[in-house]
């Protein structure tokens, strides 16, 4: 393997997102595509003014509440106007920070936990920053400007993350204190991060040796509260549009959205593994009111049939902390509570819950290196790993070249929809 000791993570980090992502400076805004409202509104064009900022702040849109995102949109119009370069240049820079925390993240829960041999944390934490600013199912977060809402909620809550693990070390309220306020500009990146709480219930769990007692449940309680108060805004934001739970639109029963989240659990994690047939659609395999086909009845099967045979692999703590930090930031897209979206499944909503999946490729990887003493072998592990980042990075290389226009767009639809006559309506009205 590459000696990190020898690289400068940040330099490698910066320098592979530029590469990756250098062809969406070209890509224009997607009309038909969101474009149009999410990026191109009043709000926007508002300015930087009390008014403006307070509807922002108290306004649903088209079922979105989403102000620290538009705020951003206000911010690059102010003094740009709505120059595509500069767009998309800010959510290259957006994802490359991102990939920087979770670098810096990783490494710290992993020295904190102990987990790992001393000298892993470092080479782990690279290896799983290096394949997230690669991977090909974040291309839809960073390359389509109406997913920015993505970057902007997982930034804050990376930062946020990085300020309570700084409170956990030292105590500090200052650090206690920053991190619920970067909890609250997460939330108003995008609604997933109602999360949070959980996920720091996770970390308690993972440094602490699987003891959490109340004291560090009265801890998280202002977090708690916050994240209730959040999801109860997220519900009346998708109201507004007369969509989500607190209105009458037709849903699928609780059986079918179970399946659903099955198959969706599944085919995240094979995606992530082996980013295959990624696309801007996934459609549901039948219709409200229609049968569920029984092929996807097999999903719900092998998960059952996974956690019985590797149960004693997914018990080893960091493999343990590792999916369900997938699981905590994937659940809420699941379908088990009924999603206002007419997708099974999103590229852009496995942004934060990938961590998972790729700490876990890198930590096997590593350690595997680590107790391989034959020079032969680490060296076709090594070639191994590095043929799977180029692959990684070539294909998400040519996915942002599909994002360049609606045209390119919708010619990879074109195809996905021809096999779903149902859908066909969507390219119609574009």
């Amino acid at each position: 393997m590459i000696k990190q000791d020898k690289l400068n993570p940040y330099f490698v980090i910066i320098i592979l997102g530029l590469f990756i992502y250098f062809p969406i400076l070209k890509n224009d805004f997607l009309d038909f595509w969101d474009d149009q409202w999410v990026v191109m509104n009043h709000y926007t064009e508002g300015g930087l003014n009390y008014s403006n900022l307070w509807k922002t702040l108290t306004e649903f849109y088209h079922g979105q509440y989403a102000p620290m995102n538009e705020l951003l949109y206000i911010l690059l119009f102010e003094i740009f106007g709505y120059n595509s370069v500069i767009f998309h240049f800010t959510s290259i820079i957006i994802h490359i920070l991102n990939s920087i925390l979770i670098y810096e993240l990783i490494k710290k829960i992993l020295l904190l936990s102990d987990i790992v041999n001393t000298e892993l944390p470092q080479q782990i934490s690279f290896l799983t920053a290096v394949l997230f600013i690669i991977h090909p199912l974040n291309v839809e977060s960073v390359a389509w400007m109406s997913a920015s809402k993505v970057l902007v909620y997982a930034f804050f809550y990376l930062l946020s993350s990085l300020f309570f693990l700084e409170y956990i070390i030292r105590g500090s309220i200052i650090a206690y204190i920053i991190s619920i306020i970067l909890f609250i500009f997460s939330f108003l990146g995008k609604e997933q991060a109602v999360t949070f709480p959980i996920w720091l219930l996770l970390l308690y769990w993972l440094i602490n040796n699987k003891r959490v007692n109340l004291n560090i449940f009265f801890k998280i309680c202002p977090f708690i509260f916050l994240s209730i108060i959040f999801g109860f805004v997220t519900m009346l934001s998708q109201s507004a549009a007369g969509q989500g739970v607190l209105t009458d639109e037709a849903t699928y029963p609780l059986v079918n959205r179970f399946i659903f989240g099955c198959f969706a659990f599944v085919e995240y994690i094979i995606k992530a593994i082996l980013p295959y047939k990624l696309s801007y659609l996934y459609p549901f395999p039948n219709k409200i009111g229609e049968q569920v086909p029984l092929w996807i009845v097999i999903y719900p099967i092998m998960i059952t049939i996974s956690v019985v045979t590797l149960h004693k692999y997914l018990t080893k703590r960091i493999i343990a902390f590792s999916l369900l930090l997938f699981l905590i930031h994937i659940g809420i897209t699941l379908h088990i509570v009924p999603l206002s979206r007419y997708i099974i499944i999103a590229d852009r909503y496995i942004y934060i819950s990938l961590i998972g999946i790729l700490l876990i490729i890198s930590y096997i990887i590593m350690n595997l290196l680590s107790i391989t003493e034959n020079k032969r072998k680490r060296q076709i592990i090594t070639t191994i790993i590095i043929c799977y980042i180029f692959v990684l990075g070539n294909i998400s290389n040519s996915r942002t070249k599909v994002w360049e226009n609606t045209s390119t767009l919708k010619k990879e639809l074109r195809f996905i929809l021809s096999k779903k006559q149902s859908y066909e309506k969507i390219i119609n009205s574009s």
